[in-house]
Protein backbone atom coordinates (compact mmCIF):
# COMPACT_ATOMS: atom_id res chain seq x y z
CA UNK A 1 0.00 0.00 0.00
CA UNK A 2 1.21 3.51 -0.87
CA UNK A 3 2.53 5.55 1.79
CA UNK A 4 -0.26 8.49 1.54
CA UNK A 5 -3.01 5.87 1.20
CA UNK A 6 -1.94 4.60 4.40
CA UNK A 7 -3.50 7.91 6.16
CA UNK A 8 -6.79 7.92 5.17
CA UNK A 9 -7.09 4.02 6.43
CA UNK A 10 -5.52 6.01 9.82
CA UNK A 11 -8.37 8.53 9.65
CA UNK A 12 -11.03 5.45 8.97
CA UNK A 13 -10.37 3.63 12.17
CA UNK A 14 -10.06 7.07 14.27
CA UNK A 15 -14.00 6.68 13.91
CA UNK A 16 -14.86 3.96 15.61
CA UNK A 17 -15.12 5.94 18.94
CA UNK A 18 -18.62 5.41 19.91
CA UNK A 19 -21.11 7.93 20.14
CA UNK A 20 -22.50 6.51 23.01
CA UNK A 21 -19.54 7.57 25.11
CA UNK A 22 -20.09 11.34 24.26
CA UNK A 23 -22.51 13.79 25.61
CA UNK A 24 -22.36 17.23 24.72
CA UNK A 25 -22.10 19.78 27.47
CA UNK A 26 -21.83 23.64 27.43
CA UNK A 27 -18.18 23.43 28.69
CA UNK A 28 -17.14 20.35 26.61
CA UNK A 29 -17.64 16.45 25.86
CA UNK A 30 -18.14 14.19 28.59
CA UNK A 31 -15.30 11.13 27.51
CA UNK A 32 -14.04 8.55 29.92
CA UNK A 33 -10.71 7.40 30.36
CA UNK A 34 -12.03 3.76 29.44
CA UNK A 35 -13.85 4.99 26.41
CA UNK A 36 -9.88 6.38 24.91
CA UNK A 37 -8.47 2.69 26.38
CA UNK A 38 -11.29 0.57 24.81
CA UNK A 39 -10.87 2.83 21.83
CA UNK A 40 -6.80 2.32 21.31
CA UNK A 41 -6.63 -1.51 22.73
CA UNK A 42 -9.34 -2.07 20.10
CA UNK A 43 -7.37 -0.31 16.77
CA UNK A 44 -3.60 -0.83 18.21
CA UNK A 45 -3.04 -3.24 15.65
CA UNK A 46 -5.29 -1.58 12.57
CA UNK A 47 -3.34 2.01 13.14
CA UNK A 48 -0.02 0.33 13.34
CA UNK A 49 -1.11 -1.25 9.99
CA UNK A 50 -2.32 1.47 8.47
CA UNK A 51 -0.46 4.12 9.63
CA UNK A 52 2.91 3.58 11.23
CA UNK A 53 4.18 4.15 14.68
CA UNK A 54 3.90 8.29 14.92
CA UNK A 55 -0.28 8.63 15.23
CA UNK A 56 0.54 12.27 14.69
CA UNK A 57 0.32 14.88 11.99
CA UNK A 58 2.49 15.72 9.42
CA UNK A 59 4.78 19.05 8.55
CA UNK A 60 4.50 19.46 4.83
CA UNK A 61 7.76 21.81 4.76
CA UNK A 62 7.22 21.68 0.73
CA UNK A 63 4.08 20.74 0.08
CA UNK A 64 4.73 17.09 -1.25
CA UNK A 65 6.27 15.14 1.38
CA UNK A 66 4.85 11.27 2.05
CA UNK A 67 3.21 11.05 5.29
CA UNK A 68 6.08 9.76 6.90
CA UNK A 69 8.51 11.75 6.08
CA UNK A 70 6.42 14.60 6.78
CA UNK A 71 5.45 13.28 10.59
CA UNK A 72 9.38 13.11 11.04
CA UNK A 73 9.51 16.74 9.64
CA UNK A 74 7.33 17.50 12.83
CA UNK A 75 9.29 15.32 14.83
CA UNK A 76 12.71 17.26 14.41
CA UNK A 77 10.92 20.51 14.23
CA UNK A 78 9.43 20.10 17.87
CA UNK A 79 12.47 18.35 19.25
CA UNK A 80 14.48 21.81 17.41
CA UNK A 81 12.18 24.17 19.55
CA UNK A 82 12.87 21.99 22.41
CA UNK A 83 16.15 22.74 22.17
CA UNK A 84 16.99 18.15 22.03
CA UNK A 85 20.87 17.20 22.92
CA UNK A 86 22.00 14.24 23.33
CA UNK A 87 21.58 12.21 26.68
CA UNK A 88 18.43 14.09 27.93
CA UNK A 89 15.66 12.61 29.52
CA UNK A 90 12.26 12.79 28.10
CA UNK A 91 8.66 12.11 29.19
CA UNK A 92 6.42 11.56 26.08
CA UNK A 93 3.05 11.68 27.59
CA UNK A 94 0.42 9.83 25.29
CA UNK A 95 3.26 7.89 23.70
CA UNK A 96 1.28 6.20 21.47
CA UNK A 97 3.14 2.98 20.01
CA UNK A 98 6.47 4.86 20.78
CA UNK A 99 7.43 6.19 17.38
CA UNK A 100 8.87 9.48 19.48
CA UNK A 101 10.06 7.80 22.28
CA UNK A 102 11.96 5.51 20.09
CA UNK A 103 13.08 8.40 17.67
CA UNK A 104 14.88 10.57 20.17
CA UNK A 105 16.48 7.32 21.72
CA UNK A 106 17.77 6.09 18.58
CA UNK A 107 19.02 9.98 16.58
CA UNK A 108 19.80 11.54 20.38
CA UNK A 109 20.28 8.81 22.96
CA UNK A 110 17.68 10.12 24.84
CA UNK A 111 16.51 8.37 28.28
CA UNK A 112 12.88 8.06 27.15
CA UNK A 113 9.78 7.64 29.41
CA UNK A 114 6.36 7.39 27.27
CA UNK A 115 2.88 7.13 29.23
CA UNK A 116 -0.20 5.19 27.74
CA UNK A 117 -3.68 4.86 28.78
CA UNK A 118 -3.74 1.56 26.16
CA UNK A 119 -1.88 -1.64 27.23
CA UNK A 120 -1.60 -2.73 23.79
CA UNK A 121 -0.19 0.30 22.71
CA UNK A 122 2.19 0.19 25.67
CA UNK A 123 3.40 -3.61 24.29
CA UNK A 124 3.84 -2.26 20.68
CA UNK A 125 6.06 0.53 22.12
CA UNK A 126 8.34 -2.34 23.47
CA UNK A 127 8.53 -4.14 20.65
CA UNK A 128 9.49 -1.17 18.82
CA UNK A 129 12.29 -0.27 20.87
CA UNK A 130 13.54 -3.51 21.28
CA UNK A 131 13.59 -3.94 17.28
CA UNK A 132 15.15 -0.62 17.10
CA UNK A 133 18.00 -1.39 19.56
CA UNK A 134 17.03 1.09 22.02
CA UNK A 135 15.21 -0.92 24.54
CA UNK A 136 17.56 -0.30 26.93
CA UNK A 137 17.23 3.54 26.80
CA UNK A 138 13.08 3.40 27.05
CA UNK A 139 10.83 2.38 29.24
CA UNK A 140 6.59 2.51 28.49
CA UNK A 141 3.64 2.95 31.56
CA UNK A 142 0.21 2.05 31.40
CA UNK A 143 -1.15 5.23 32.94
CA UNK A 144 -3.73 7.66 33.31
CA UNK A 145 -2.28 11.17 33.06
CA UNK A 146 -5.14 12.36 35.18
CA UNK A 147 -4.09 9.96 38.36
CA UNK A 148 -0.52 9.58 37.49
CA UNK A 149 2.19 10.31 40.21
CA UNK A 150 4.81 12.18 37.89
CA UNK A 151 8.19 11.65 38.93
CA UNK A 152 9.96 15.25 40.96
CA UNK A 153 12.43 17.31 39.64
CA UNK A 154 13.90 14.81 37.12
CA UNK A 155 12.87 15.29 33.99
CA UNK A 156 14.78 17.14 31.00
CA UNK A 157 12.05 17.56 28.83
CA UNK A 158 7.91 16.65 28.91
CA UNK A 159 6.70 15.92 25.60
CA UNK A 160 3.17 16.31 24.68
CA UNK A 161 2.06 15.92 21.39
CA UNK A 162 -1.33 15.90 20.49
CA UNK A 163 -2.36 13.71 23.75
CA UNK A 164 -3.40 17.34 25.46
CA UNK A 165 -6.99 16.79 23.78
CA UNK A 166 -7.64 13.94 25.29
CA UNK A 167 -6.97 15.11 28.90
CA UNK A 168 -10.16 16.96 30.94
CA UNK A 169 -7.85 18.70 33.58
CA UNK A 170 -5.49 20.13 31.65
CA UNK A 171 -4.68 23.01 34.58
CA UNK A 172 -3.82 19.33 36.51
CA UNK A 173 -1.66 18.24 33.72
CA UNK A 174 0.47 20.82 33.39
CA UNK A 175 0.90 21.54 37.11
CA UNK A 176 1.88 18.17 37.40
CA UNK A 177 4.20 18.04 34.41
CA UNK A 178 5.80 20.99 35.92
CA UNK A 179 6.81 19.17 39.08
CA UNK A 180 7.93 16.68 37.38
CA UNK A 181 11.30 19.06 35.52
CA UNK A 182 14.30 20.04 36.76
CA UNK A 183 15.49 23.44 36.78
CA UNK A 184 16.05 24.12 33.33
CA UNK A 185 13.74 21.63 32.23
CA UNK A 186 11.19 22.21 29.25
CA UNK A 187 7.64 21.42 28.36
CA UNK A 188 6.65 21.05 24.54
CA UNK A 189 2.95 21.20 23.90
CA UNK A 190 1.89 20.40 19.90
CA UNK A 191 -2.01 20.88 20.15
CA UNK A 192 -5.19 21.39 18.21
CA UNK A 193 -6.64 24.41 19.49
CA UNK A 194 -9.98 26.40 19.39
CA UNK A 195 -12.60 27.73 21.60
CA UNK A 196 -15.66 25.07 22.52
CA UNK A 197 -17.87 28.23 22.16
CA UNK A 198 -17.49 27.69 18.02
CA UNK A 199 -19.92 25.16 16.75
CA UNK A 200 -16.80 23.59 14.45
CA UNK A 201 -14.78 23.48 17.14
CA UNK A 202 -17.26 21.40 19.13
CA UNK A 203 -17.86 19.23 15.90
CA UNK A 204 -14.14 18.43 15.88
CA UNK A 205 -13.86 17.43 19.37
CA UNK A 206 -16.84 15.51 19.10
CA UNK A 207 -15.95 13.37 16.59
CA UNK A 208 -12.34 12.91 18.06
CA UNK A 209 -13.31 11.83 21.34
CA UNK A 210 -11.89 14.78 22.77
CA UNK A 211 -13.27 16.24 26.63
CA UNK A 212 -12.66 19.65 25.02
CA UNK A 213 -10.55 21.60 22.81
CA UNK A 214 -9.09 25.06 23.80
CA UNK A 215 -7.30 28.18 22.70
CA UNK A 216 -3.49 28.66 22.24
CA UNK A 217 -3.90 31.61 24.59
CA UNK A 218 -5.84 29.15 27.59
CA UNK A 219 -2.79 26.46 26.87
CA UNK A 220 -0.49 29.51 27.19
CA UNK A 221 -1.80 30.87 30.26
CA UNK A 222 -2.39 27.43 32.30
CA UNK A 223 0.94 26.86 31.35
CA UNK A 224 2.42 29.89 33.12
CA UNK A 225 -0.06 29.64 35.88
CA UNK A 226 1.78 25.96 36.50
CA UNK A 227 5.04 28.14 37.26
CA UNK A 228 6.99 27.85 33.70
CA UNK A 229 7.92 30.23 31.60
CA UNK A 230 6.72 30.65 27.88
CA UNK A 231 9.77 30.44 25.52
CA UNK A 232 7.94 30.20 22.02
CA UNK A 233 4.84 29.93 20.61
CA UNK A 234 3.75 29.12 16.82
CA UNK A 235 0.86 28.39 14.76
CA UNK A 236 1.23 26.33 11.65
CA UNK A 237 -1.70 25.31 10.62
CA UNK A 238 -1.12 25.90 7.21
CA UNK A 239 1.87 23.24 7.09
CA UNK A 240 -0.24 20.40 8.94
CA UNK A 241 -3.29 20.49 7.48
CA UNK A 242 -2.42 18.23 4.17
CA UNK A 243 -2.60 15.57 6.59
CA UNK A 244 -6.26 15.57 6.21
CA UNK A 245 -6.68 17.05 2.81
CA UNK A 246 -4.81 13.55 1.87
CA UNK A 247 -7.19 11.60 4.22
CA UNK A 248 -10.10 13.53 1.82
CA UNK A 249 -8.57 12.62 -0.88
CA UNK A 250 -8.35 8.94 -0.54
CA UNK A 251 -11.55 8.36 1.50
CA UNK A 252 -13.08 9.64 -2.04
CA UNK A 253 -11.05 7.18 -3.92
CA UNK A 254 -11.96 4.55 -1.38
CA UNK A 255 -16.11 5.36 -1.08
CA UNK A 256 -16.95 2.21 -2.35
CA UNK A 257 -15.41 0.16 0.29
CA UNK A 258 -16.07 2.62 3.11
CA UNK A 259 -20.30 2.31 2.16
CA UNK A 260 -19.81 -1.04 3.22
CA UNK A 261 -18.03 -0.03 6.70
CA UNK A 262 -20.07 0.32 9.68
CA UNK A 263 -21.70 3.08 10.62
CA UNK A 264 -19.20 4.72 12.68
CA UNK A 265 -16.75 4.71 10.25
CA UNK A 266 -18.83 6.41 7.24
CA UNK A 267 -19.52 9.03 10.56
CA UNK A 268 -15.57 9.77 10.52
CA UNK A 269 -15.28 9.78 6.83
CA UNK A 270 -17.99 12.75 7.35
CA UNK A 271 -15.28 14.39 9.66
CA UNK A 272 -13.03 14.83 7.73
CA UNK A 273 -14.58 17.49 5.63
CA UNK A 274 -15.35 18.67 9.60
CA UNK A 275 -11.89 19.18 10.72
CA UNK A 276 -10.89 20.41 7.25
CA UNK A 277 -13.66 23.37 7.74
CA UNK A 278 -12.15 24.24 11.25
CA UNK A 279 -9.22 24.54 9.66
CA UNK A 280 -9.71 26.50 6.89
CA UNK A 281 -12.02 28.53 8.22
CA UNK A 282 -9.73 29.56 11.09
CA UNK A 283 -11.79 28.30 13.80
CA UNK A 284 -9.50 25.50 14.88
CA UNK A 285 -6.10 25.56 14.74
CA UNK A 286 -2.83 23.99 15.26
CA UNK A 287 -0.14 25.54 18.31
CA UNK A 288 3.19 24.45 19.15
CA UNK A 289 4.24 26.31 22.79
CA UNK A 290 7.99 25.64 24.53
CA UNK A 291 7.74 26.69 27.91
CA UNK A 292 10.68 26.15 30.58
CA UNK A 293 11.37 26.16 34.37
Amino acid sequence: MKADESVSFHCVTLSQRKASLRMITHSGIMVSSNAIREHYDSFAWIYRTFWGDHIHHGLFLRGNELPQEAQVNLLEHCARLSNIKRGLRVLDVGCGHGGTCVYLAHRYDCRTEGLTLSPKQALLAKQNARRAGVDGLTRFLVADVESHVFPSGVVDLVWTMESSEHFRDKSGYFRRAALSLRHGGRLMLAAWTGSMQNPRVRAVANTFLCPSLQSAEDYEQQIKSAGLGIRFREEITAKVMRTWEICLERARKLRILISVFPSQVREFVRGISTILEAYRSGDLTYSVIVADK
